[in-house]
């Protein structure tokens, strides 16, 4: 009876390691060799989906308090201008998890690229 019950609480607790996970980013700093000017992108957004396929439709970007829904290429690049500054990133799907980048420093001469991971939500998660 003790192995029995050995062998459920290590199969317990072992499903953890199976546990969902969150949606992930990888930021990239550009440094550029002639200066960005006022008019030119230095903002590049990447969008991932859960099977590893561009996302190109339905995602909310957030800036500070500003509320984009950027519009993707076919390879699910989105590409903008931000100015110089400290910001909060927020990326959203619905029904995939939140990305969220709570302080990322846009710097001069600089173009920033985010490759956003986006994972499914479990069925039943809040």
């Amino acid at each position: 009876m003790k192995l029995i019950y050995t062998f459920f609480l290590s199969v317990l607790f072992s499903l953890s390691t199976f546990a969902q996970v969150k949606s992930t980013c990888k930021i990239e700093r550009i440094i550029s060799t002639t200066p960005v000017g006022d008019d030119q992108n230095n903002l590049i957004v990447k969008f991932v989906g859960p099977t590893k396929q561009p996302v190109k439709s339905n995602v909310k970007m957030s800036v500070d308090d500003e509320t984009v829904f950027p519009e993707m290429n076919e390879k699910g690049i989105y590409v903008d201008r931000i100015d110089l500054g400290t910001y909060k990133f927020t990326f959203s799907v619905p029904y995939w998890y939140d990305m969220i980048i709570e302080k990322l420093k846009v710097n001069k001469n600089e173009i920033l690229s985010i490759t956003v991971y986006f994972n499914a939500k479990e069925i039943g998660v809040k």
